[in-house]
């Protein structure tokens, strides 16, 4: 039972149980419709943010995906073999330097075609747009992109520098390395991003020129592919400055420690490593 400052009985035991089940009803109703107001909007958001398009545009959009899997679906599957046939190459006891870059450059060749395809796509598809449609698909893209980054940061939550440590000191633990050899790598990842500022920067720019390119109200197609031109060369010099590299580190690795590096290739990746990104 309930009494106030005068002794005087306010509540039995059984009218509060009451009142308090009476609040945890409301409150229940209260956030159920919060709740349900919450995921109402989510879903405008997501209605207004999709571009809508009338049958005939679905019809035509639809065929020139189906086009692109067609000029493509070849492409992809021999730049996956040759991938693989790199990963082979790359995990050899004795680096096969020649065969490798013959390698690189073919593999250069499939990404470029690949990223001509989908420019064609993509121009061939945006005639098809209205000016409203145009702007929500870039709108849509940038959101992409920024989920993308967002998912990438929730893998990492760190700060970039303390990923990169994270990685750093995973190679070490897995290899086993020295003092000696920690201060050989640092040195060698130094060198190596020393020599690869410039063409990383320069991609960077590229990347961003591509983008207001395909974004252009009337785009030059002929810039484009120049511009593509440039990114696949950048991309073809990275990957054999990065071979370059691998090289070095190999002579930093005892024999047991090379071991243990070619096994597990994927798991070794430096953390400067220049990763190809889709440019469209």
């Amino acid at each position: 039972m309930i009494f106030n400052l005068k002794g005087e009985l306010l509540f039995k035991n059984e009218d509060m149980k009451t009142k308090i089940s009476a609040c945890l009803v409301v409150a229940l109703i209260l956030l159920s419709g919060i709740s349900q107001a919450q995921q109402r909007n989510r879903a405008e958001r997501k209605q207004k943010a999709r571009v809508q398009l009338t049958d005939v545009q679905k019809k035509e959009l639809r065929a020139a995906k189906v086009e692109f899997a067609k000029a493509t679906i070849d492409v992809k599957n021999e730049l996956n073999e040759l991938k693989a046939y790199q990963r082979t190459l790359m995990s050899s006891e004795n680096l096969n330097e020649k065969k490798i870059f013959e390698n690189i450059d073919k593999m250069t060749v499939l990404k470029k075609q690949l990223m001509e395809e989908r420019v064609n796509m993509r121009l061939a598809t945006s005639g098809l747009l209205g000016e409203d449609q145009r702007m929500h698909r870039h709108m849509r893209s940038d959101r992409s992109k920024m989920r993308t980054s967002q998912m990438n940061h929730r893998k990492c939550p760190m700060q970039k520098r303390d990923c990169d440590k994270g990685r750093k000191q995973r190679v070490v633990n897995a290899l086993g390395l020295s003092e000696t050899q920690q201060k050989q790598m640092k040195t060698l990842r130094s060198e190596h991003k020393k020599a690869s500022q410039n063409l990383r920067e320069e991609m960077q720019e590229l990347r961003l020129k591509q983008k207001h390119l395909l974004n252009d109200d009337q785009p030059n197609k002929k810039v484009i592919f120049s511009n593509i031109d440039r990114i696949s060369s950048i991309q073809n010099q990275l990957a054999k400055e990065r071979v370059a590299n691998q090289k070095e580190i190999r002579k930093i690795l005892d024999e047991d420690q090379l071991i243990l590096f070619l096994s597990r290739p994927h798991k070794m990746k430096t953390p400067d490593k220049e990763r190809n990104h889709r440019m469209i």
